[in-house]
């Protein structure tokens, strides 16, 4: 009787064992996993955003014969290949930083394997600043946890979105609600009918399940501010 209970008790705490290397690897393994491709975006975004020092061209002359066509078709936006660095983000309250430390670098797709580099824009959303949804995913726990306390969002937050032609834009943080994961009317078109320019973000509730969805909402506000873009680009390649 006393080897089976030894047995057992020795059979406990390996399995113990196996269940804390286990955590560990979530929670720091798979952080050092996402830290070094966040470095790697860094260095392809380098390559992908426009040299903001560069010179500009000067204004041509007027063309005396104007274009007959005023309205010219607009030129599509350049697609992003999958996994490749699609946009910057982070979040600001009174100035200060919340939700997440740092300055996120976004993938393109969203993909459980491209989750692991960091948020993710869904494909067939809008670009950042566009007239419709731009939806962004990311993780809550484990791979940097970038999400982590989105839950945390109140009025008066503002969500940054740094685009890959050097632009910023702000989102105004507006609402949230738990889903269930079925429900992707959230990152349709125009998800609160406002009619607005929006950005939804999406990660797992509660924290450690995927269980639910969690949903952040913002709004366009206005114009992008090309004044900060050159000192954020600076911040992301020193971090």
């Amino acid at each position: 009787m006393t080897k089976v209970v030894r047995g057992v008790g020795w059979t406990l705490i390996v399995a113990g064992a196996v269940v804390l290397l286990y955590v560990v690897y979530l929670l720091w393994f798979t952080n050092f996993e996402t830290d070094r491709s966040q470095r790697d975006l860094a260095e392809s975004w380098a390559l992908a955003v426009p040299d903001r020092d560069a010179d500009l061209p000067e204004d041509p002359e007027p063309d005396p014969e104007p274009d007959p066509d005023p309205d010219p078709e607009p030129v599509a936006d350049e697609p992003v290949e999958l996994g490749a660095a699609y946009a910057a983000i982070w979040f600001e309250r009174d100035g200060e930083r919340v939700v997440n430390d740092d300055v996120l670098y976004v993938v393109e797709g969203v993909s459980l394997d491209l989750l692991r580099a960091g948020p993710g824009h869904y494909p067939e959303s809008d670009r950042p600043g566009g007239e419709g949804n731009l939806a962004i995913a990311g993780h809550r726990t484990t791979y940097g946890s970038p999400f982590w306390s989105m839950d945390e969002l109140t009025d008066g937050d503002m969500i940054h979105v740094l685009d890959r032609e050097g632009r910023e834009w702000v989102y105004a943080y507006r609402e949230q609600r738990i889903v269930a994961p079925t429900d992707i009317w959230v990152v349709g078109q125009d998800p609160l009918e406002s009619g607005a320019p929006t950005i939804t973000l999406t990660t797992c509730h509660p924290r450690g399940s995927a269980r639910q969805r969690l949903i952040a909402w913002g709004e366009l506000v206005g114009d992008p501010i090309a004044s900060t873009a050159g000192d954020v680009i600076d911040a992301l390649a020193d971090q």
